[in-house]
């Protein structure tokens, strides 16, 4: 699993897939003269060297200009992405599969076109080998036509907010629906035995992005432990906070196979940290509010994202079997106040003198109040006393701080705090009606 972890962070780089594809075209270059054997030696044709060299000079020169200006292009929408979104959100954009196919075809035929002309040159294929590599040389071209028309297509998106908002929202819903299947990874919830245990610190400084509860439980049914993970994928891990508490004694030789069990990285990651896909979106929520940008309907749609985030969550059913796979093994659950604080809190400080944000704030605050009361009922009613209040020392006008009052009445099922005489009256008559 871990393995796994590590190949599919390098499988992403952007690096990844054009190295693939200069590879495949080495590959086939060579290939093609080694393939003769599949076609007779004497041929009813030949295909002459200079037609095949000269459709490889022709994508030789087109192609090195055309991945400049893709690179070019990439680049800028990097930089876009980070300064208009959010810096956590440019990794997403580097992974965009859809955006390194066309660059990876670039480099990927103007390596092959230039090999080729080398090999053509030097007198390395026979007749057979030229019509193959020709034949090869034809499919790259359309290769190139399919892939210039999707990168015209992906141009006039790449980098923008609403591309990068979208991808954040797939990136943490793949988070979440992982979560919602195994709340615990199939360990055991927490248990007092475990929380007094010794505690167990990283190697060094950083965030947990991965561990693997199967190591772990190995680890214990050797050395007869018992191992409480208390830094789930994206706590930062340090000598005050402990990757884990371990009831028993505690080898060298345990220490050092459950250090190798965790990832311990200098960056949050998506994978498994469905919270942090939460805090980035606040990120762009949050510097859409900001003064120098003032567009309240990011933030709007900030929020309508996490809302979709969070019923996906809610309503995806958990593993059928439901029973811990590692009963040697407990993690600490999510804590709902803490989803809560990472979704909305940066909206609710920096919206607080919006009043379309501060509607749809707690319009939102009140689906989530509705679709998972049993977990989230008491939370939301603590956190929106505490954006309510945000509101009413920060609006100045009165008019506009009972609307927010109103949309936020629903929350409570009790008096709203500190409303007015003539608010209180109107929520009861409502809630009576």
């Amino acid at each position: 699993m871990k393995l796994h972890f590590r190949l599919r962070q390098i499988t992403r780089q952007m690096w990844f897939l054009p190295a693939v594809f200069s590879l495949l075209a080495l590959a086939t270059v060579f290939a093609a003269q080694y393939a003769t054997f599949l076609l007779p030696q004497e041929l009813p044709f030949d295909v002459s060297e200079r037609a095949t060299e000269t459709v490889l000079t022709i994508v030789a020169t087109s192609m090195l200009a055309v991945a400049t200006f893709a690179l070019g292009t990439m680049v800028s929408a990097l930089f876009g992405a980070a300064q208009g979104s959010s810096p956590r959100a440019v990794r997403l954009i580097a992974e965009d599969r859809s955006a390194q196919a066309p660059i990876s075809i670039f480099i990927g035929s103007f390596l092959f076109s230039i090999v080729g002309i080398i090999a053509l040159s030097s007198g390395f294929y026979s007749a057979p080998g030229r019509l193959i590599l020709f034949g090869a040389t034809i499919l790259v071209v359309i290769l190139l036509v399919g892939a210039l028309i999707r990168w015209i297509n992906k141009i006039p998106s790449i980098g923008q907010v609403g591309e990068t908002i979208k991808r954040v929202e797939a990136a943490t819903s793949e988070a979440f629906a992982e979560i919602a299947h195994q709340p615990l990874f199939g360990c055991l919830p927490a248990t007092p035995a475990a929380e007094n245990g010794s505690p167990l610190h990283a190697a060094k400084v950083g965030y947990v992005q991965h561990f693997r509860p199967d190591e772990l439980q190995a680890v214990a049914e050797d050395f007869g432990l018992f191992i409480h993970v208390s830094a789930r994928p994206g706590t930062y891990a340090t000598p005050v906070r402990p990757l884990a508490l371990v009831a028993g004694e505690l080898t060298d030789a345990a220490e050092e196979r459950i250090h190798k069990a965790f990832v311990v990285g200098s960056d949050r990651t998506f994978e498994h940290d469905p919270r942090f896909g939460l805090i980035v979106l606040s990120e762009i929520a949050s510097r859409a509010l900001s003064p120098g940008v003032n567009d309240p309907g990011t933030a709007i749609s900030v929020i309508h994202n996490h809302v979709r985030i969070l019923d996906r969550w809610f309503r995806t059913e958990p593993a059928v079997d439901g029973r811990p796979t590692f009963d040697r093994v407990s993690v600490d659950p999510i804590v709902p106040e803490h989803i809560l604080n990472d979704a909305f809190r940066a909206i609710s400080r920096d919206g607080a003198d919006n009043i379309e944000v501060c509607q749809k704030l707690f319009e939102a605050l009140r689906t989530v109040q509705a679709v998972s009361p049993e977990e989230f009922d008491v939370p939301v009613v603590r956190f929106a006393s505490d954006a309510l209040e945000r509101v009413r020392k920060t609006m100045s006008h009165q008019a506009d701080i009972e609307t927010v009052e109103h949309a936020a009445q629903r929350l409570f099922h009790r008096q709203l705090p500190n409303a007015s005489q003539d608010e209180r009256h109107r929520t009861a008559t409502e809630d009576h009606g």
